[in-house]
């Protein structure tokens, strides 16, 4: 999908009367390899939409031509030349509420995820403790009341998503940026079989997420103590090195975790952890199937 508007292909011009160049808010918003929902305004002409990227409507060709209402997730492939988002194809069950929340905790991350950038930066230069790192993103949140509200919104909008995910049994949401600072788009499910009344202690996670030179991944662990061992999958094989640079430097895993060597992302995977559960209602079968 390309964004396009009167002029260069990256000027948008405004149906609010406000006017502005929007393709450059978009830039200073957004970083390339995000994942963000956009709501289709209306049609301008077949294939061609109004699209509100978190109150910034932009002119989009889309493929798939959707009806006005209608949330989609796109990623961003590059933002210079020209803008350019890919439409990723996420299956919805009819009527289910688990989608619009998901939409929204979507928008809430693309929002916080846009004005952090900084934060971000001075969190990927304090190598080593994720416990370090989190201490230093909740001294940055009591400094900067426009974070903080983007975070309060933002954890809002999960404990909801949470609330469905946890009463289907598919896991509990998190959302933990301070373990992978350089990540966008971080989404993490946490199962654990004392949830669903077993006393066998066992824990699974799935964390997905973009990172910056390999793409989407995701990190799947499975606990069972006093053994955790982990796998990373990558949506690009030849970027696995890269991304297990990145893990390396951020110090997550910890070096107790057992983790095995780097495979491929299964495409069902590739929108992220949330994303197959919107296609299963909310009468399917608890299942967590993503083993290490």
């Amino acid at each position: 999908m390309r964004v396009s508007g009167k002029g260069a292909s990256s000027d948008f011009g405004s149906t609010s009367g406000q006017g502005g160049n929007r393709g450059n808010a978009f830039r200073r918003r957004h970083r390339t390899g995000e994942r963000l929902s956009g709501r289709i305004l209306r049609r301008e002409a077949p294939g061609l939409a109004w699209v509100d990227f978190q109150g910034l409507e932009l002119l989009a060709t889309i493929q798939s031509d959707p009806d006005p209402g209608v949330t989609l997730l796109f990623q961003i492939i590059c933002l210079e030349p020209d803008i350019r988002l890919q439409e990723l194809r996420v299956a919805r069950a009819a009527g289910d509420p688990l989608g619009p929340a998901v939409d929204a905790f979507w928008a809430a991350r693309s929002q916080f995820e846009s004005r952090c950038e900084t934060l971000r930066t001075t969190l990927g230069g304090m190598p080593g403790s994720p416990a370090a790192r989190k201490t230093a993103f909740c001294e940055a949140l009591l400094q900067n009341a426009e974070l903080a509200s983007g975070f309060t919104a933002l954890n809002a909008a999960r404990k909801v998503v949470c609330a469905y995910t946890l009463a289907r049994g598919t896991g509990r949401l998190e959302y933990r940026p301070w373990l992978l600072p350089e990540a966008l788009s971080m989404e993490m499910l946490v199962r654990s079989s004392l949830d669903t009344g077993s006393a066998t202690g066992l824990t699974e996670t799935a964390l997905s997420c973009n990172l910056p030179g390999a793409g989407q991944c995701e990190l799947r662990f499975v606990q069972r103590p006093p053994r955790v061992s982990a796998r990373l999958l990558v949506e690009h094989t030849e970027a696995a090195a890269a991304a297990m640079e990145i893990l390396t430097r951020s110090g997550f895993p910890a070096p107790s975790v057992q983790l095995f060597d780097p495979a491929p992302l299964s495409p069902a995977f590739r929108a992220g952890v949330l994303a197959p559960l919107l296609a299963c209602g909310p009468g399917a079968r608890p299942r967590f199937s993503r083993q290490v």
